[in-house]
């Protein structure tokens, strides 16, 4: 009598889903102009769907053990066993080029597939409610495609970043108070910071917009982010500007620094100004003793 794995997997109607999530590709797929795939829903969805169709180990914390991942061993099969066979060993048995992608065909077959006799729920769908849950979610997400990678953070991100510091910080006055010391603490909240001042602000405000946006943004004191530097020691050593100020521009006075939050010439742009009074919006010209204005990079 022929085993369970030497004949086709028994059909039926196939099992409504939403719609195809998007093809799947392993990591090796790249040597054949094939874009790996990225972690996903649907991804545990074939791993319950080709364990109970006997091609793949059921975790042994349960099903929640299923990662996420596309991997190539669960693609082509991890060993020469039949219960780690993948989504290969499944193509194989119903005759399907046996390559361990998923496009339409495979979802189909999965779809169809009943379990064999010889295995635990023989005759259902091998493609179970849960799978099918996740299947619809994946659905919802990719619509058919690959999701494309957020880009990085640009320039304009983190001009808005800064803005938004000094907006919760201009909302917030009453809570900023002004001392000197050095280190001063990083991974500030604008709404309610430590003691700082005006150079410490400035740091805070581009420590602020590297956090958010998740690229690297250089220190404006030039100190790695170790909480170190000043208006007078590296936060004026960058290229100097004028005439046109963009946000993130530092301007620079005696012993005292502003930031640009509003771009625009000497009389339309606005200034972030924080030092023994409370940040405030200030004109480049607000004090007589201005020096100069500078740009750090930021990003």
């Amino acid at each position: 009598m022929s085993k369970w794995w030497e004949k086709a997997y028994p059909g039926g109607p196939m099992v409504k889903v939403d719609g195809f999530p998007r093809p799947l590709y392993p990591p090796d797929a790249a040597e054949r102009g094939k874009k790996p795939s990225a972690d996903g829903p649907d991804v545990i969805a074939y791993k319950r769907t080709v364990s109970r169709a006997g091609r793949w180990p059921w975790p042994a914390t349960g099903s929640a053990g299923f990662d996420d991942t596309f991997s190539n061993g669960f693609s082509h099969g991890k060993s020469g066993n039949v219960g780690e066979s993948g989504i290969a060993g499944v193509q194989r048995q119903q005759n399907v080029d046996a390559t361990g992608w998923v496009g339409e065909t495979t979802f189909n077959l999965f779809r169809s597939i009943r379990i064999p006799k010889g295995l635990p729920h023989a005759g259902e769908p091998a493609m179970d409610a849960t799978a099918v849950k996740l299947i619809d979610e994946a659905w919802q997400l990719y619509k058919g495609k690959e999701p494309t990678p957020e880009p990085p953070a640009d320039e304009e991100t983190v001009r808005k970043l800064i803005v938004e510091f000094a907006e919760i910080g201009l909302a917030n006055t009453s809570q900023w108070d002004y001392r000197q010391y050095r280190p001063v603490p990083l991974n500030v909240n604008p709404a309610s910071p430590p003691d700082g001042d005006c150079s410490s602000s400035v740091i805070w405000a581009f420590d602020y917009a590297n956090r958010k946006c998740g690229v690297n943004v250089p220190d404006p004191a030039k100190q790695g982010w170790s909480g170190y530097g000043n208006t007078d020691y590296y936060e004026d050593d960058w290229p100097k500007v004028s005439g046109s100020y963009k946000v993130g521009d530092l301007g620079h006075y005696n012993g005292h620094v502003t930031m640009c939050i509003k771009a625009g010439d000497w009389n339309t742009s606005d200034w972030w100004s924080f030092g023994s009074e409370p940040p405030s919006r200030r004109k480049l010209n607000y004090r007589s003793d201005f020096r100069f204005v500078c740009r750090p990079p930021l990003c």
